[in-house]
């Protein structure tokens, strides 16, 4: 029988009359258990409580950590105060308090971390955290770095200063450079493969480190890219290199001496209607596929770097996804909540968001994927459609084990629509279970659409759908 087209990426409309793709909270990975279909769409994940004994008191500000410091531990900026949790949950305090209720940026050494706050350098050496006294520190610096064992920072009049090695609170007021590429200001550095990446707002300058010179320690390469960032925290290090948005609202990703756009015109046009500084990005790796994901305060937006592909990912009653900030810390990933409030571990072996426990269900995930067929004219009978996905997984009790999918048509390129029906996609071990809809009426040019949602506590993956089946 003839197969619709799966979309495997989201593609929004301008304007109605217009055809799009939905792909929510579900993204496409490579299937090779199928000779016939080699990708499936898969569940996003879902996010379990890493706080129970609600030690964050709701202002999460930053997130960082690394092996060599502190032992390891998480390191958690909420409000004022320097939280450490072991991978075991284990919670406790950095003496002194951090200044400042905006979102923070962080630098971490083998000895030292560094917090840009509220404008301010505050320097933690594991046990205690104070702003910095050196009197040389600029008054103007907008992110914060590591390179060669010595705190980089940018600072908005175009210059990016450095401190002595492994001292970050010691620099003398000749140490900085001056970004040279263009007559921006800097609106961040960070650090890639041994380059210090300088992202100003109409260029990214690229500086290596020479540690033989020490009164001289930086060199800029010869290569200047003539794209520049819009927002500091649009800025994700992904493993095939920095991906940013640029000031004309694209996605952009470093190529050589060039930064391609990788973005739709849909996800522009998302960015554009944002205020810059509600822009976060993250990224991170899990089950072999790399993301890159943009939040913003009304949508977010999710490239897998393996594909290119977008898909959008919302939480439930909201046009955005909650979680920002994603840390990963060994094999786990680690997320808080936009509004600073919760502190979880984000992962797809759990099918709800905000789970008290591995068992204890939380709040729902929608999840909503379409399948097309393009139609050349005449009015073809749609008969029967079959949903090709998991089946027989469902939970023991409860939410979750009647699981359905519902499915609804448009026979108008996705103006009008049918409402949608359920139908069962298996009780637990129900493996042979057809996932059927009769009477599906007639198509017409130019497509007809098949819309899904499953909002169920289990798993899924979808391989296919079939249509035009009489029985």
């Amino acid at each position: 029988m003839p197969r619709a087209n799966l979309a495997f990426e989201h593609w929004e409309r301008e304007q109605a009359g217009e055809p799009e793709k939905i792909l929510i909270n579900m993204y496409g990975e490579v299937d090779r258990s199928n000779p016939k279909r080699d990708k499936r769409l898969v569940t996003t994940p879902g996010t379990l409580d890493a706080d129970t004994g609600n030690v964050v008191l709701g202002n999460i500000r930053a997130l960082a950590q690394a092996d060599a410091f502190a032992g390891g531990k998480l390191l958690i900026l909420d409000g004022t105060t320097l939280r450490t949790r072991t991978a075991g949950g284990t919670w406790g305090t950095i003496t002194g308090t951090v200044s400042g209720t905006d979102r923070a940026d962080t630098a971490i050494s083998e000895t030292e971390l560094g917090i840009l706050s509220g404008g301010d350098i505050y320097v933690s050496d594991g046990s205690t955290i104070a702003a910095v006294t050196d009197p040389d520190f600029p008054s103007t610096i907008t992110s914060l770095a590591v390179m060669s064992q010595r705190l980089l920072f940018s600072s908005s009049d175009g210059q990016f200063w450095f401190s002595s090695v492994l001292n970050f609170d010691d620099i003398t007021g000749l140490n900085f450079y001056t970004a040279e590429g263009a007559p921006d200001g800097l609106i961040a550095v960070r650090v890639w493969a041994e380059l210090a990446l300088m992202f100003g707002t109409k260029t990214l300058e690229m500086w290596y480190s020479e540690p033989s010179n020490a009164n001289d320690p930086f060199s800029r390469a010869s290569s200047v890219v003539p794209v520049g960032c819009k927002a500091r925290d649009t800025i994700a290090i992904c493993s095939k290199g920095p991906i940013w948005v640029d000031p004309e609202d694209n996605v952009v990703a470093l190529a050589g001496a060039d930064a391609p756009t990788v973005s739709p015109p849909w996800v522009s046009r998302l960015i554009a209607a944002e205020d810059a500084d509600d822009l976060i990005a993250s990224t991170y790796k899990a089950e072999g596929q790399e993301f890159y994901v943009l939040n913003g305060a009304n949508f977010c937006a999710v490239m897998n770097l393996n594909d290119g592909a977008w898909h959008k990912r919302k939480t439930n009653g909201s046009d955005t996804w909650a979680w920002v900030r994603i840390l990963t810390a060994g094999s786990k990933h680690y997320v808080s909540k936009r509004t600073g409030s919760a502190f979880m571990e984000l992962s797809r072996e759990y099918p709800t968001d905000e789970q008290a426990a591995a068992e204890t269900m939380g709040t729902d995930i929608i999840r909503e994927w379409t399948a097309h067929i393009p139609h050349e004219g005449g009015r073809p009978s749609l008969g029967t459609v079959l949903l090709e996905s998991t089946k027989g997984v469902a939970r023991a009790a409860g939410d979750g084990s009647a699981p359905v999918c519902q499915m609804r048509i448009s026979t108008d390129n996705g103006n009008a629509w049918t409402s949608y029906r359920d139908r069962a996609t298996g009780a637990t071990g129900v493996y042979d279970q057809r996932t059927v809809w009769h009477r599906c009426g007639r198509g017409k040019r130019p497509q007809s659409i098949f819309q899904f949602k499953h909002s169920e506590p289990v798993k899924m993956a979808v391989t296919g759908v079939i249509w035009g089946e009489t029985t």
